[in-house]
């Protein structure tokens, strides 16, 4: 039987100025840049969406984070792990 992954969609949104800024999953922080993520139901700042292991920007590696374990991970450390 083969193990389904778990892969979540990451989307990058232009921060329209005239709506409140809102707060960064990772750092709580509010998102004051021209572009924001959207991943897991939650927005992040492009910087803070990270892996987990290998510490890569998952806005810039693809549109796909993984998890496991309760890790935000990239495809390579999902399935080393």
């Amino acid at each position: 039987m083969q193990k389904k992954e778990k892969s979540f969609g990451i989307q990058m949104l232009s921060v329209q100025p005239d709506t409140k800024p809102k707060g960064c999953a990772g750092c709580n922080r509010k998102i004051k840049d021209r572009y924001l993520l959207k991943a897991l139901d939650k927005y992040w700042h492009e910087d803070c969406l990270k892996c987990a292991c290998c510490d890569c920007r998952l806005g810039e590696v693809g549109s796909t984070l993984y998890t496991k374990a309760n890790l935000i991970l990239c495809r390579r450390d999902y399935l080393r792990i």
